[in-house]
């Protein structure tokens, strides 16, 4: 089977999709991968085949153009995998007659929950008002035949038959509204990944591990609160401050806080005892493959309903970032690690992991389902 994936530049939307590359592949797939020319380093390393397409900053530009090469290459596959903000995936494929399944790397998406999405501060909120997501599509699309004029509408009304999930049921919001059939939950992407070295060696003291991505603003700020919450407590403090963050700014670091412009989060989270994080999907999926309970201060877009998921799990707290000052932070952050309740909670939710499909799962569905269309 010859399987043709399409995606867009987004390391959270693509980094999970690698194992189940490499599962097809090891089934005797032959994938190639659609990505902006500058990912061929990273989807060589999956061992599929690349295809480029060029890259632009706007996202309307990069669905365009990743259509356009899908369109004249397609034809030459028996098998169309794409992720959901590529919404012109199942058009494409039944245009030329191919079967097709979707990838979401975050939460299967719903009407209620694409709501909370873009009614909160994130890079979809321009899309609450609906004349501005119409507009959107119909540059996309232009004349090609959608089921609806919204593409938001699109990736929730017009779904294929087979949407695999990088997440647990018990972590989907609205769980309820999706039926077996149709969505499969493949728990978090694990898979082995290059090994990066790190230079922090643990020791008898727990280690806490803070990391928000870029999404802070005025993050001297914060960062010299984590400083002062921890200064004379009893744990290793590794902060991940952004490669662009001038370190210097912080004043009077002592020396059981570790200072990073970046680290490589898996290694990190191996060693770790709780994890304060802003909450997306990659960094709280991963947290739970390690057993790390966390303290989720969310911003924008998923993170909100990830920090709520947390809690309904019992693997963490949420703590808004308004609410942030040393106090409060160091009270959370000691509260999450010795909660006997939340150890217990994480023990069974890594059971659960163990459980789910995984990419190999995922990579079996996907050929089940291509046999079971009559397909050679």
């Amino acid at each position: 089977m010859k399987i043709l994936f399409i995606n867009l530049p987004y390391y959270g939307h693509v980094m999970p999709t690698i194992g189940l590359v490499q599962e097809l592949i090891k089934r005797g797939c032959e994938v190639t991968y659609l990505l902006p020319y500058d990912w061929e380093a990273i989807i060589a390393e999956s061992g599929a085949k690349f295809y480029g397409y060029q890259n632009h900053k706007k996202l309307s530009e990069q669905i365009k153009n990743a259509y356009a090469i899908a369109d004249s290459i397609i034809a030459s596959f028996d098998f169309v995998i794409y992720e959901q903000f590529f919404f012109l995936g199942k058009h494409i494929a039944e245009k030329h007659s191919k079967p097709v399944a979707r990838i979401f790397t975050a939460h299967v998406t719903n009407k209620l929950l694409m709501n909370e999405f873009i009614t909160t501060k994130g890079p979809l909120s321009i899309f609450k008002h609906k004349w501005i997501a119409k507009a959107f599509t119909k540059d996309i699309a232009k004349n090609i035949p959608l089921k609806t004029d919204n593409w938001l509408d699109e990736i929730i009304y017009n779904p294929p038959q087979l949407n695999l999930a990088y997440t647990l049921r018990q972590y989907q919001p609205y769980s309820e509204n999706f039926n077996d059939e149709h969505f499969k939950f493949l728990g978090p992407s694990i898979y082995k990944r290059k090994s990066e070295d790190f230079n922090f060696v643990k020791g008898e003291k727990p280690v806490i591990y803070i990391s928000l991505g870029t999404v802070v603003k005025g993050g001297v700020a914060f960062f010299q609160k984590c400083v002062e919450a921890f200064r004379d407590e009893p744990v290793d403090v590794i902060i991940s401050v952004g490669k662009r963050f001038n370190i210097k700014k912080l004043k009077n670091v002592p020396h059981n806080i570790h200072i990073y412009n970046s680290v490589p989060q898996l290694e990190v989270l191996k060693i770790s005892d709780v994890f304060v994080t802003h909450g997306g999907m990659n960094s709280v999926s991963e947290a739970l493959v390690y057993g790390v309970p966390m303290v989720v201060i969310p911003f924008t877009a998923d993170q909100p309903v990830n920090a709520r998921c947390v809690e309904k799990l019992g693997v963490g707290k949420h703590l808004p970032y308004s609410k942030i000052n040393y106090n409060t932070l160091k009270e959370y952050v000691w509260s999450v690690m010795t909660d006997a309740g939340i150890k217990e909670n994480m023990v069974k939710v890594q059971e659960l992991i163990k459980q789910a499909p995984g990419n190999a799962g995922g990579a079996e569905m996907i050929i089940k389902y291509y046999k079971g269309l009559g397909q050679k």
